[in-house]
C-alpha cells in the first residue's frame, strides 16, 4: 500500500477544471515518489511535449467521466483545457 505523508485538504471543486488540477497534483506527487528513476529519466524525455503525469492526468480523469473515445476528449482538452495543458 502507499503511504504518503501529505495531507491533501480540498475544500470544493467547482468544475472540470479544478477538478483535473486536483487530479494532477495528486498523480504527479504518486508519480514522483513510485516511479523508478531509469524511467523518469529515459532517453526520449527531453523530446516528450507533455509529462508523464499530464498523460497519465488526462487518461484518468476521461475514464472517470466514462469517455470512450481519445479524438472525442483529446478534442475537448484542446479546446477548454489549453491554460492547464499548453503543450497539449
Amino acid at each position: 500500500m502507499l503511504e504518503s505523508d501529505r495531507n491533501y485538504f480540498i475544500k470544493e471543486i467547482g468544475d472540470l477544471k479544478d477538478f483535473v488540477t486536483v487530479s494532477y497534483v495528486i498523480i504527479d506527487d504518486i508519480y514522483q515518489e513510485v516511479t523508478p528513476t531509469h524511467i523518469k529519466n529515459r532517453c526520449n524525455i527531453n523530446t516528450s511535449k507533455m509529462s508523464d503525469s499530464e498523460i497519465i492526468t488526462l487518461s484518468i480523469v476521461a475514464k472517470l467521466l466514462t469517455i470512450d473515445s481519445e479524438n472525442a476528449w483529446f478534442g475537448f482538452c484542446n479546446k477548454n483545457m489549453r491554460d492547464l495543458f499548453p503543450r497539449l
